[in-house]
C-alpha cells in the first residue's frame, strides 16, 4: 500500500477561502442567512461616532454567539478562542478576531438584538409553514440560578453585617484620631491582617453567642481590608440585597445573585433558580414565545406568553388550541382565556391528580356540588342549596361562603360535613369559569387535546437541557439570564428549522428569497 506524503507545513498556491473548507450543509449557513437578514442599524448607531478604534460590527458578533448556542458553548473566552482556530468561527468572524471581553460586553450591551433574533427565527419559520399553530402548549421549568445555596443572608444578617461594618469593627473618625494626616486606608495594627481581623470577629461572636454564616464573615473581611472603592461596591451589594429580599418576601436572599429566588426543582429540593417560561407548537416543536420570571410559580405566565406568541406571529390563529398543565388553573388566568376567545385546556388540581392515578373520588367533594351560575348557589348531590351568606378577604382578594342547607335531616350528614356539623363551600368571583373549564377538561376531546401537552413541551426542555447542555444559567441578574435564554430558545429552533429542511443547500436560497420579502425592524435595543 502506497503512504501519502507528510505534508505539514506546506504552502497553499493560491489565497484560501475558508468557506470552501465549511460543509455545504453545516447549520452555519443558516445562521448567515438569519442574521443577515436582522436589521442592526440602531443597535450600532452609538458605535458610530467617538474616539478610540472602530467598533466590532454587531452583525458578526451576533452571528459568533448564535453559532456558540448551537454548540453548546456559552464561555466567551471559549468563543473568541474558536475565532481563532476553527474554520466555521473564522468564517462567521470574516477572520475577525474578537476579545473575549468584547464578546461579553456585546452580550450585555445588545440584549434587544438577540431577542430581536430569536423572534426573527419565530418569524422565519412562519414564513417557511413549519408551526402549525393548530396546538400550543405552554411550560415552565425551573432553571439554577448562578449562585450557591450556602451563600445566602437573611435580613437579621444583613442588619448585624452593617452594624459591624458602620460601628463595631472600624471608624473613619478613630482613624483619623489615630493617624491624623494619613490617607485613612490604614488599618489599626490590631485589625491589618485577615487572621488578626478573624479574630476579632470570633471574638465579637463569643460576645453575642451568635455564629455567624461564612458569607458574613466574608463581607465584612472585604470591607475591612478594601479600598473606599471596594466598600462602595460592598455597600451596594447589601442594598440590593435587602431590596431583593424585601420584594422576593422569602427568608433569605442570594449575595452573588440577589434576583435569583428559592424553588423547588423536580427532585424536591430547594435551590436558587429562575423560572423559564417557553410557548411551544405541538407539530414542529418551534418555540414561539419564551421568557423568564423570578416567580416559583406559573399562575402568572399564562397571558404574558400568550401575548408575546401573538405579537411574534402577527397574530395567534383562531382555531388555535393552547393546554397548559395545572400550575396555570387559576380564576383570573380562565377569565382571560374566555373573554379573549382562547380555546384554552387546563386541569384543576384534583383533576390533575387523577390523570397521575394519586387521588380517589369523594361522593361529597366540592366538585360534585353543582354550580347554578345563574343565582350563584350551589345544589349539594342530595338536591339542597346552599346560598351566599358571608363575604371575606383571603390574601386581598374577596372570599364567599355558601351555606343553609338542611343537614341536619339529611342521611348522609356525617360523610358530607362531619358530626353535628353543617356543610359549608368557600368560592370566588370565578367559580363558573372554573365549572367550565372541569367540564371541557371531562370531555373525551378535552381529554385528548390535553394529552399533546406533555408531548410538545417536554421535548424542547429536553432538547435545551440534554443536547444543547444548559442545565443552569451562567450569568447572573434576571436581564442576563433572560438574554441567556433567548440565545438557547433561538438555537433550539435554528435547529429545528434545519432538521425540517433537511439541510439543504437549495433551501437555503429559498429561505433569502422568503426573508427578502420582509424586513424585521429591531426596536428598543
Amino acid at each position: 500500500m502506497v503512504i501519502r506524503s507528510d505534508k505539514i507545513g506546506q504552502s497553499w498556491l493560491l489565497p484560501l477561502d475558508v468557506s470552501e473548507l465549511i460543509p455545504e450543509d453545516h447549520i452555519c449557513n443558516l445562521v448567515e442567512i438569519v442574521v443577515d437578514s436582522m436589521d442592526v442599524g440602531e443597535a450600532e448607531q452609538k458605535y458610530r461616532s467617538g474616539p478610540g478604534n472602530p467598533a466590532y460590527s454587531r452583525r458578526m458578533l451576533l452571528r459568533l454567539a448564535i453559532m456558540a448556542s448551537l454548540d453548546a458553548i456559552w464561555s466567551s473566552r471559549k468563543i473568541a478562542k474558536l475565532a481563532h482556530e476553527n474554520v466555521v468561527y473564522m468564517y462567521l468572524a470574516g477572520h475577525e478576531k474578537p476579545d473575549f471581553r468584547t464578546i461579553w460586553n456585546f452580550k450585555k450591551e445588545c440584549k434587544g438584538l438577540i431577542e430581536a433574533v430569536f423572534k426573527e427565527t419565530v418569524a422565519i419559520a412562519k414564513v417557511l409553514g413549519i408551526p402549525k399553530l393548530g396546538h400550543v402548549s405552554i411550560d415552565g421549568t425551573k432553571t439554577k440560578a448562578n449562585a450557591s445555596n450556602s451563600h445566602t443572608l437573611s435580613k437579621e444578617e444583613i442588619e448585624k453585617i452593617r452594624q459591624m461594618v458602620e460601628q463595631g469593627i472600624t471608624v473613619d473618625e478613630e482613624e483619623d484620631k489615630l493617624y491624623g494626616d494619613k490617607s485613612g486606608d490604614e488599618l489599626p495594627p490590631e485589625l491589618n491582617t485577615k487572621k488578626k481581623l478573624r479574630d476579632k470577629i470570633k471574638e465579637i461572636e463569643e460576645a453575642s453567642g451568635k455564629k455567624m454564616k461564612n458569607a458574613s464573615k466574608k463581607i465584612i473581611e472585604q470591607y475591612v481590608l478594601g479600598d473606599e472603592d471596594d466598600k462602595a461596591k460592598i455597600m451596594k451589594k447589601l442594598d440590593k440585597a435587602e431590596e431583593e429580599l424585601t420584594k422576593s418576601g422569602q427568608g433569605a436572599v442570594s449575595i452573588t445573585d440577589p434576583e435569583s429566588r428559592f424553588m423547588e426543582n423536580k427532585k424536591k429540593r430547594k435551590e436558587l433558580s429562575y423560572n423559564p417560561q417557553i410557548a411551544v407548537d405541538h407539530e414542529s416543536g418551534i418555540i414561539l414565545a419564551n421568557g423568564v420570571t423570578q416567580d416559583c410559580t406559573d399562575h402568572n405566565q399564562l397571558h404574558p406568553q400568550i401575548e408575546m406568541t401573538d405579537e411574534n406571529l402577527g397574530g395567534l390563529p383562531e382555531w388555535t388550541k393552547v393546554s397548559m398543565d395545572n400550575g396555570y388553573f387559576s380564576g383570573p388566568n380562565l377569565r382571560y382565556l374566555e373573554e379573549n376567545g382562547v380555546d384554552g385546556y387546563i386541569p384543576d388540581s384534583k383533576q390533575a391528580q387523577e390523570m397521575n392515578g394519586k387521588v380517589k373520588d369523594g361522593p361529597y367533594s366540592k366538585d360534585k356540588f353543582v354550580y347554578d351560575e345563574e343565582n350563584d348557589q350551589f345544589i349539594c348531590p342530595n338536591g339542597e342549596i346552599l346560598s351566599k351568606k358571608g363575604e371575606y378577604m383571603y390574601k386581598g382578594k374577596p372570599q364567599y361562603s355558601y351555606y343553609g342547607a338542611n343537614c341536619g335531616e339529611c342521611p348522609f350528614m356525617e360523610e358530607c360535613a362531619g358530626k353535628s356539623k353543617k356543610r359549608k363551600i368557600t368560592s370566588d368571583d370565578y367559580e363558573a369559569e372554573r365549572r367550565r373549564m372541569a367540564g371541557k377538561m371531562c370531555s373525551e376531546k378535552g381529554k385528548e387535546e390535553y394529552k399533546k401537552r406533555k408531548e410538545t413541551v417536554e421535548w424542547p426542555f429536553g432538547n435545551i437541557k440534554q443536547n444543547l447542555k444548559f442545565r443552569e444559567f451562567h450569568t447572573r441578574g434576571i436581564e442576563n439570564v433572560r438574554m441567556e435564554h433567548n440565545l438557547v430558545c433561538t438555537a433550539h429552533n435554528l435547529r429545528v428549522m434545519w432538521g425540517k429542511l433537511g439541510g439543504r443547500v437549495a433551501a437555503l436560497s429559498n429561505i433569502k428569497g422568503l426573508v427578502a420579502n420582509f424586513a424585521f425592524r429591531v426596536s428598543s435595543i
